[in-house]
């Protein structure tokens, strides 16, 4: 058995449904406070084993009526600076525990040869910046979706170069 959260999970509570905005709409909803705390301890005593973005993306129009909205929200571009931020630069987890959560571990549940840098294994990696700092701007973000609930946040760290196979398929000018 194996179980997974999002960072918006252990970054943000329900008071952000206050603002009436659909980008805070998700299922399962944010929580509690002590919620969050229990999501933070299940990384860390290994309940939960991997990270992953819950990336729903959807259109402004579909997500223009709080009470209408689907739920969901974009984080494949956020997921990483929201778990620096929130989990290491906090001193809650250590990188390595990090990328075990975003990387290795999803790649074990999944059984593909992936998550790891090793003979045979295939040249995807992320180069990234862990102290950069950057505010989400999403008229800056690469998808056509935008419904992040981090717009506007200032985030630590900032992937600069993505390989896949080898071939770099993102370059953070």
């Amino acid at each position: 058995m194996t179980a997974e959260t999002a960072p918006h999970y252990f970054s943000l509570t329900e008071q952000e449904l206050l603002k009436r905005d659909a980008d805070y709409r998700m299922n399962p909803p944010l929580r509690t406070d002590s919620d969050v705390k229990a999501i933070i301890e299940g990384l860390l005593d290994g309940t939960l084993d991997a990270i992953a973005t819950d990336h729903a993306p959807h259109t402004p129009e579909e997500k223009s009526d709080f009470v209408a909205a689907p739920n969901g929200s974009i984080g494949m571009e956020t997921s990483f600076a929201v778990s620096n931020t929130y989990l290491v630069k906090t001193g809650i987890l250590e990188i390595g525990e990090l990328i075990e959560k975003m990387s290795v571990n999803p790649a074990r549940i999944l059984g593909i040869n992936a998550g790891t840098l090793g003979v045979g294994a295939p040249a995807d990696l992320a180069l990234i910046d862990l102290d950069e700092q950057w505010t989400v701007d999403v008229n800056r973000l690469h998808g056509k979706s935008k419904n992040t609930p981090f717009k506007g946040k200032t985030l630590t760290g900032k992937v600069k170069t993505t390989v896949l196979n080898g071939k770099i398929v993102f370059n953070d000018k």
